[in-house]
């Protein structure tokens, strides 16, 4: 295997450039795709601009050779425009070709549209009569204004969405286009002017374009929205002043998937598959080590919220990002650990996931939702990358969800081997409580306090079963920490049910103690021992244990925007009888305590379980 190099740099230098970045800070340009797509917005205004008054002229005077070479001056210089925006971005190591539609596709929406006004316009009126070719020109005029400013102000929004995070100056800017607008025309029709168009009537047709340029540079028209697509990066690649490659453990390649949707939403989905932490883990190893760009595809699922063609599901038609795993950090590791002299492993989790996060910022500039979950190990990739996305987004509202990934890990794995990760590496300092929380000790109560204080607009959630278990499921990892970090505990699993719930019960609901005035976390305990929902058709079904579907506890979820305009439905859930398991939970074979047979249903008796054991 070759080893790469990493270069150390001193501790002076190192606190040196931090100063200056931190510096720097206020004079930060906008992210290179926006400002590419900023410039294409303006531009497109501009043609747009340029079309109408083209055609502007031409009712005035009839010359329509003088109409036809400003149509080709206003074409050319869009090209222009849009060229030198897309090699400035590809200079600064974004593909803002690929983030857009192509400019000819551009110049024919605006084309159709503005020959669809003009003919409105011109509908009613005699254009061999001065003084209704005079009208014609005037409204079309107006019309070329508006639609210029409309994108203008869309270009000034996507440049910087953290200087207008709620689109409130962009809303004013374009309002006072419309007013404008529509003052100009009934100012030209209040003389004799017959045609038939209405103000609202144009003004939807200009509305029209700026939607439409909008939602084809914002959203990427090249991502397929048929299916899903493996993105396959390679190299090492810049990104936010530092040095990614992305690799699995032993260094094969990585491959995440992307589709687009019908709807500006979006989807950043981490996936599970354990993970390992020394030569005794990894030299199993307890985790997915390696992406199959065929067999990992999210479209190969068709249960679940990972059903795109069920109606029921809230995100059939978002678009999604699904950050394969195979780093065994929970996407959040920065290492690469030799830990014997043959067992050289990268656990490159971070790097991996901050490539996909670069491509979905670049395909998907501006969602109106982003919802972050992922299961199982991708509960913790979601749970700690939410803080990053937040500024990639600033725009947008966000939802995360851990599926799964509950924290409960022993002080003896928090102390010894959770740094083998290099995890605080990355986590973000500016964030108040974050570093305590992993080094001091409170762990993921502490974190989630802390992140969810920092950001008290979006909605933070856990999802776990009472008991989930099996070898890969939470209570597996957590006996592997219960006995010595030994992997061979995972086996018998069912042995650290009890004290799996007891802590997880304790968590979530100190965790929710912490943030109850800030009214923005919540907790969900399903009934049984199956490990993660995501890909399972009980979030339709199940109810056992009095609780509501999971699907509607999610559908509140995203109708909800704390502090105060929380959906009702978006409560903690815990179940009752939750020791009951379902069909296809994991059991010991032949039953073991504490599952037991109880009539015709297997169920855990834990006694005094905060979950509460299922009683007969």
């Amino acid at each position: 295997m070759t080893r790469r190099v990493r270069p150390v740099v001193h501790l002076a230098l190192a606190l040196s450039a931090a100063v200056v970045a931190t510096a720097h800070l206020a004079l930060a340009t906008a992210y290179p795709v926006n400002a590419c797509v900023s410039t294409k917005q303006e531009g497109a205004g501009r043609f747009c601009k340029g079309v109408l008054k083209a055609w502007a002229g031409f009712e005035a005077g009839g010359d329509a050779g003088r109409r036809d070479a400003a149509l080709q001056r206003a074409a050319a210089k869009l090209e222009a425009d849009w060229s030198a925006a897309d090699t400035k971005a590809l200079a600064n190591g974004t593909d803002c070709a690929e983030t857009t539609l192509a400019v000819t596709a551009a110049e024919g929406l605006i084309d159709s549209a503005a020959g669809a006004l003009v003919g409105d316009v011109n509908t009613g009126l005699d254009l061999n009569d001065r003084r209704d070719a005079r009208c014609g020109s005037r409204i079309l005029v107006a019309a070329a204004t508006a639609c210029h400013k409309l994108l203008l102000a869309d270009s000034l929004f996507i440049e910087k969405l953290d200087k207008d995070p709620k689109a409130s100056k962009r809303d004013q800017r374009q309002a006072l286009a419309r007013s404008a607008f529509l003052a100009q025309f009934q100012k030209v029709t209040a003389k004799a002017c017959p045609t038939t168009a209405t103000a609202a009537g144009l003004q939807g047709r200009i509305d029209g374009i700026d939607a439409s340029i909008v939602a084809n540079t914002i959203v990427s028209p090249n991502v397929d929205d048929t299916r899903y697509t493996p993105i396959s990066p390679t190299g090492t690649t810049t990104y936010q002043d530092k040095q990614l490659t992305p690799e699995c453990i032993h260094g094969t390649p990585y491959h995440f998937f992307a589709k687009r949707g019908s709807v500006n939403k979006l989807v950043m989905y981490y996936q599970g598959g354990g993970a390992c932490w020394d030569a005794f883990t990894c030299g199993i190893p307890t985790c997915k080590k390696s992406v199959d760009p065929l067999g990992d595809n999210p479209g190969n699922v068709s249960t679940g919220f990972a059903d795109l063609t069920n109606p029921n599901n809230p995100f059939r038609d978002w678009n999604v990002v699904f950050v394969s795993y195979c780093s065994c950090d929970v996407h959040f590791g920065d290492a690469e650990k030799d830990y014997t002299p043959t067992l050289q492993i990268e656990h490159r989790g971070y790097d991996n996931a901050k490539i996909a996060e670069k491509w979905a910022r670049e395909h998907f500039l501006n969602p109106e939702v982003v919802f972050v979950t992922g299961s199982s190990a991708g509960a913790y990739g979601a749970w700690f990358h939410a803080p990053l996305l937040h500024p990639v987004w600033p725009a947008s509202q966000f939802h995360v969800l851990a599926d799964a990934g509950n924290g409960v890990i022993t002080q003896d794995f928090l102390q010894t081997y959770f740094p083998n990760w290099n995890f605080v590496a990355n986590v973000p300092k500016n964030i108040p409580g974050v570093l305590e929380a992993l080094q001091a000790g409170t762990g993921i109560v502490g974190y989630t306090e802390a992140v969810a204080k920092f950001f008290p607009n979006t909605t933070w959630a856990h999802y776990a079963t009472a008991y989930d278990g099996g070898t890969g499921g939470q209570t597996g990892f957590y006996n592997i920490m219960l006995h010595d970090n030994d992997p061979i505990a995972a086996l018998t699993w069912w042995t650290g049910s009890c004290q799996w719930d007891q802590v997880m019960v304790q968590q979530a609901q100190a965790t929710a103690a912490a943030l109850a005035t800030n009214n923005n976390y919540r907790y969900y305990i399903g009934t049984g021992s199956r490990h993660t929902m995501w890909g399972s058709n009980k979030v339709y079904s199940d109810t056992t244990g009095g609780v509501p579907t999971i699907v509607d506890w999610v559908n509140a979820t995203l109708s909800s925007s704390p502090p105060a305009a929380n959906s009702p439905a978006w409560t903690d859930v815990q179940c009752t009888n939750c020791g009951l398991l379902l069909p296809g939970d994991p059991a010991p074979r032949p039953l073991q305590p504490p599952f037991e047979q109880v009539g015709s249903d297997v169920v855990i008796e834990c006694g005094g379980s905060p979950s509460g054991a299922f009683v007969d």
